[in-house]
């Protein structure tokens, strides 16, 4: 372990995990100030998270509350609801329906979301009110093993349209572009074959604007490219209240040059979100991390994945309304309690791998098994990684990777949960 910072001693590791709770603490208030901007920041400088709370009570339902919000989306001039329709896990069209019904019109799947049955669900769901809804999908053919060719790119987007019973598209993104997704990175956004697919469908009507989706470690890299290139008008990318500290400036780039930033990976993990200490407030945790994301006004708006009525009402719930000390309180929280379980996607931990682990990627699909209670698509995701990728090396590492972690992950515990949970029974005691 020489020369990678392991060899620590438990007690210069508590100091600087003391050291690091600390600066953490500090660092959630200047980005609350960032997100809110400077006239939210004046008032937290002073001291505002030890004023007097709101009134405790039940968040008021869809029905109780003022209708949805909207916002434009960059230079597209399209209006979109704050809250968006995530579609990777819908399977009953009432639930899209029922979401229509209570303000959203903004609708994001793609075709490789379960095979195809996230199109199929929102095409029966938006029949006879197609023109009510901003519908976008997504081009992936790395997901499904083909070449990225411009004849791949129109039949993969004829293929959508057949399953969404639609005759277009307003919005057609490249799929999680970043090299630890894709093995290319920004260079997929470059590809001459991908731009003259875009041309033809556009001026086929099928399709009106271009953008791209990330949440890699790249993904500065990847928002920076989107905001310089005049085809590109959109911009999915993850973006919570733990995330990526230097991402608000990226943001704030995009709207002055009229690039929709769209956020996902909203809740920030996840972890804990149904826990006993995180019910029953003036606030739920969703809502609190939802309306930090909406108090950064470069934010068009957000998607986050749905699939029950419920959960259309606690989203919706949290247009609207400004973020409130309670909102904070319950965030600071959060982040104490799961600092050292979520992952921040750096990369910082990946140089320090000696052998290929994908360590960010299984630390997302294993979010997606243990909280967003989305095992297909976990076990699907994991097993599209080669047998180098995987975290059954891990079990017999040093964890140098935990070392480089600035958040001090326990990194090697969290891969060999994640094997064990998403690996094939004859595979998970490798």
């Amino acid at each position: 372990m020489a020369g990678n910072g392991s060899d620590l001693t438990g007690g210069a590791r508590r100091a600087r995990a003391s050291s690091r709770d600390s600066l953490s603490r500090r660092s959630f208030l200047r980005r609350a100030a960032l997100a809110t901007g400077a006239a939210a920041a004046a008032p937290l400088a002073a001291g505002a998270l030890s004023a007097g709370a709101p009134a405790p009570g039940p968040a008021p339902t869809a029905k109780e509350r003022s209708p949805m919000q909207y916002r434009t989306l960059g230079r597209t001039a399209l209006r979109v609801s704050e809250i968006g329709f995530g579609g990777f896990p819908i399977d009953d069209p009432e639930v899209v329906r029922y979401a229509l019904d209570h303000g959203v019109n903004y609708v994001d799947t793609a075709h490789c979301y379960r095979g195809g049955r996230s199109e199929q669900t929102i095409g029966l769901a938006l029949k006879g009110r197609r023109d009510a809804v901003v519908l976008t999908t997504k081009w992936c053919p790395h997901h499904v093993g083909k070449e990225a060719r411009k004849q791949v790119f129109l039949d993969m987007l004829d293929g959508s349209l057949r399953r969404l019973q639609t005759d277009r598209v307003d919005i057609i993104l490249n799929h999680e572009v970043g090299k630890n997704s894709d093995g290319v990175g920004v260079d997929r956004l470059k590809n001459p074959e991908m731009l003259e697919a875009f041309e033809t469908a556009r001026r086929a009507g099928k399709v009106r604007f271009l953008g791209a989706s990330g949440h890699d470690p790249d993904l500065m890299e990847i928002m920076s490219h989107v905001v310089d290139s005049p085809p590109f008008d959109v911009l999915l990318c993850r973006y919570s209240f733990l995330d990526y500290p230097e991402q608000a400036r990226v943001i704030e780039r995009a709207h002055a040059r009229g690039v929709g930033v769209i956020a996902m990976k909203t809740l920030a993990g996840a972890k804990g979100a149904d826990l006993d200490t995180f019910r029953d407030r003036y606030t739920t945790f969703k809502q609190a991390a939802l309306k930090w994301v909406l108090s950064n006004r470069g934010v068009s708006n957000l998607i986050i994945s749905i699939n029950s009525t419920r959960q259309v009402d606690e989203y919706v719930a949290a247009s609207g309304r400004p973020l409130e000390k309670a909102d904070l309180e319950i965030l600071k929280e959060y982040e104490e309690t799961f600092s050292t379980e979520v992952c921040r996607f750096s990369g910082a931990c990946l140089p320090a791998c000696p052998g290929n682990v994908r360590i960010a990627d299984i630390l997302r699909f294993s979010m997606y098994y243990h909280e967003y209670g989305q095992e297909n698509r976990a076990l699907e995701s994991y097993a599209r990684l080669v047998s180098s990728e995987r975290a059954a090396h891990c079990a017999h590492c040093a964890g140098y990777c935990e070392s480089a972690c600035a958040y001090d992950l326990p990194i090697k515990s969290l891969m060999l949960r994640a094997h064990r949970a998403l690996a094939p029974p004859s595979d998970r005691d490798a």
